[in-house]
């Protein structure tokens, strides 16, 4: 069965990584996708971004500014301790994208990791990044390891778990390929039914829309 998360939340209707857009993905998804990245006093929050300018009323890079500035947004940004709150009280899955490149480096993997150990969550979770040495961090991570795709790539099975490609790449035998090396394939990001009911045939065992209860009704 092929799961369907929604990305950065219910993000088609309401502004991406909110609280709503995660409240409201709740009944029509398995579960949400955020993005981290950490402020100027080392706060991880939801944030697709380097800066506030796209989908917010400020503006500025937030590696440059605290929380609490950013924490006066609109709309309002939540914390990475929020997010998994939301998705531990529904029993949801996470995909969770440590954003690179940016001035923290590995130190954003270790704040990650230190507020998992806090959490303690008993959920379902995969950490992923585009950059190949913040998926390596994550190695020993409680959960499966993403390696997010731009191109077609050969991705061994001892350095990620899953490989996740923009959905325009990929093939049926891709998909094989995949599954024939005890690998799992995530697939971004689907908000056509047709191409979803396509991808869900050939196997894929995750699909990231931005629209999750249009793509869910339609498999």
């Amino acid at each position: 069965m092929t799961r369907v998360i929604a990305h950065r939340g219910y993000s088609a209707k309401y502004p991406e990584m909110s609280r709503e857009a995660y409240v409201n993905a709740i009944p029509v998804s398995d579960g949400f996708e955020c993005d981290l990245h950490l402020t100027s006093d080392l706060k991880l929050f939801c944030w697709h971004d380097d800066t506030m300018d796209r989908t917010s009323n400020m503006t500025g890079d937030v590696h440059e500014m605290t929380w609490e500035t950013i924490s006066k947004a609109t709309p309002q940004p939540i914390l990475f301790k929020e997010f998994m709150e939301i998705a531990m009280s529904a029993s949801k899955d996470v995909l969770i994208e440590t954003k690179h490149p940016q001035k923290f480096k590995g130190l954003l993997e270790k704040r990650l990791k230190a507020e998992l150990d806090q959490l303690n969550p008993k959920i379902d979770m995969s950490f992923m990044s585009f950059d190949p040495r913040a998926v390596w961090r994550m190695r020993n991570f409680p959960g499966r390891k993403v390696q997010l795709l731009e191109k077609k790539v050969y991705v061994p099975k001892f350095f990620a778990d899953v490989v996740a490609p923009y959905w325009k790449l990929v093939t049926k035998e891709w998909v094989d390929q995949v599954h024939a090396r005890g690998q799992e394939m995530y697939v971004w990001t689907v908000n056509d039914p047709e191409v979803a009911k396509r991808l869900a045939g050939w196997g894929v065992d995750t699909l990231i829309s931005d629209n999750p209860e249009l793509i869910a009704n339609s498999l």
